[in-house]
């Protein structure tokens, strides 16, 4: 019964990616669990174990209904709409494991304190994710804990060195600071003071957890991991489901200032409008 409501929403996706929200809800009323399954294959591979894809759809859920407490549901439609290759995504898809994750955790979110916050995720920590309040420069983050990820370090993508021609780069360039996970805070270039996850961004560097070294007319970046290292590591967590532990299990790992809260709940506590 599922998988033929799921299947009756693709030709309602296709008009998201296609023509809009604003086409879309002119069609159907807007259903969460239902668009759920879109925007966690958006997020993760369909080739990891269904309970990492479980712990990839609770975040996914939380931070959807954050969002939408923010900035109303047309908006995270559209946002919807931004999805890349559209035909390998919309393959992806028919995947069962997200629609099947969906089920299986409906309801489910991670707050802290009982109020909505990001939950945020990446592809690979560099051995373990960061602090969140350190990183972002807010104690508001602080319920976000740099927790020990060493399986990471075993991933294919894990190490990855990138050449930049040094003509394109400051004559000099240290780096100033670094985090308490090795992530790279600060540099300096020429003097001059840059943030080290927008330098990452700007340059197309993996991960901000880096090292700096001239090989001849070229500047190397060693990186360490893939992402920002906030949050939920997916290579770790899919480690973790391979040695058999839920969805639940594996949350708990990555965000131990965090709980597992039924939305009806909030909801009938009055934290969030349904």
């Amino acid at each position: 019964m599922h998988r033929l409501f799921f299947l009756c929403f693709i030709p309602y996706l296709m008009v998201i990616l296609m023509n809009g929200a604003d086409t879309a809800l002119l069609i159907r009323k807007f259903n969460m669990e239902m668009i759920l399954p879109v925007i966690t294959a958006a997020q993760i591979p369909d080739d990891y174990e269904l309970e990492t894809i479980k712990a990839q759809t609770i975040i996914a859920r939380s931070n959807l209904i954050r969002q939408i407490q923010e900035s109303g549901v047309r908006a995270q439609l559209k946002e919807l709409q931004k999805t890349g290759n559209k035909d390998i995504f919309l393959k992806k898809l028919l995947n069962e494991k997200y629609e099947t994750a969906a089920n299986q955790t409906e309801g489910l979110i991670l707050t802290a304190g009982q109020q909505l916050k990001t939950v945020p995720y990446h592809e690979i920590s560099a051995g373990k994710t960061r602090e969140g309040a350190e990183c972002l420069h807010d104690s508001e983050y602080d319920y976000l804990k740099s927790v020990e990820s060493t399986a990471d370090k075993e991933a294919d993508g894990y190490l990855t060195g990138i050449y930049v021609s040094a003509n394109r780069l400051p004559d000099k360039l240290v780096i100033k600071t670094r985090d308490s996970a090795g992530y790279v805070t600060e540099l300096l270039a020429d003097g001059k003071v840059l943030e080290g996850e927008s330098f990452r961004m700007g340059m197309g560097l993996p991960s901000s957890n880096f090292t700096v070294q001239r090989i001849g007319k070229s500047i190397r970046f060693m990186c360490r991991g893939k992402g920002h290292g906030l949050g939920f590591s997916q290579y770790g967590g899919n480690a973790l489901a391979k040695e058999q532990q839920k969805a639940e299990e594996i949350l708990a790992v990555y965000f131990p200032k965090m709980k597992l809260t039924d939305v009806e709940e909030l909801q009938m506590q009055g934290k969030i409008k349904e």
